[in-house]
C-alpha cells in the first residue's frame, strides 16, 4: 500500500512506529506516547516517549527530549535524556546530553556537555520532568 524508497529515514529495525510526525506538519506542546514515534517535521516542546524517538534528517525539536532509544538525523535544540542515543553524520544537538551509551558519527554536530551513567535515564527522567521544568 506504501511504497517506501530505499533512501528514506531508516526505522528502528523491528520496532514499530506508531506515531509520524510528516514534513509538512509542526506541532506545538508536549508530546507523551507509549510507543516509538518518528519525527520528520517540527516538535516545538519536550517530547516523552517510552519507547523510543527517530528525528528525521528534516526533523527539529525544539524542547527536551526523554526516551529509552534515540536516533538523531535532524536537529533538536535542548536536553536530551536516553538511555541510547545515535547521533548521525546529519544530526544536530544544541544542549547536554544525559545518557547511558552514546554513538557518533563523523559530521555530527553537537554543543553541549556529555553525562554518562550506567543506571537507566529514560526512567529517572520522566519521573523528574516536572522538576526538571520548574528549575530551570
Amino acid at each position: 500500500m506504501f511504497n517506501k524508497k530505499k533512501n528514506d529515514s531508516p526505522s528502528l529495525g523491528s520496532e514499530n512506529i506508531t506515531t509520524v510526525i510528516a514534513e509538512d506538519c509542526k506541532i506545538e506542546g508536549t508530546i507523551n506516547c507509549k510507543a516509538f514515534i518518528k519525527i520528520d517535521g517540527q516538535a516545538l516542546g519536550g517530547i516523552t516517549s517510552a519507547g523510543g524517538v527517530i528525528l528525521g534528517k528534516k526533523g527539529y525539536v525544539k524542547g527536551d527530549v526523554k526516551t529509552k532509544e534515540l536516533i538523531i538525523y535532524g536537529k533538536i535544540e535542548g536536553d536530551v535524556f536516553a538511555d541510547n542515543l545515535t547521533l548521525k553524520e546529519t544530526g544536530s544537538i544544541i544542549g547536554n546530553m544525559h545518557v547511558k551509551s552514546f554513538q557518533v558519527e563523523n559530521g555530527a554536530n553537537y554543543h553541549g556537555t556529555v553525562s554518562m551513567d550506567a543506571t537507566q535515564i529514560s526512567s529517572s527522567a520522566d519521573k523528574d520532568t516536572h522538576h526538571n521544568k520548574q528549575t530551570k
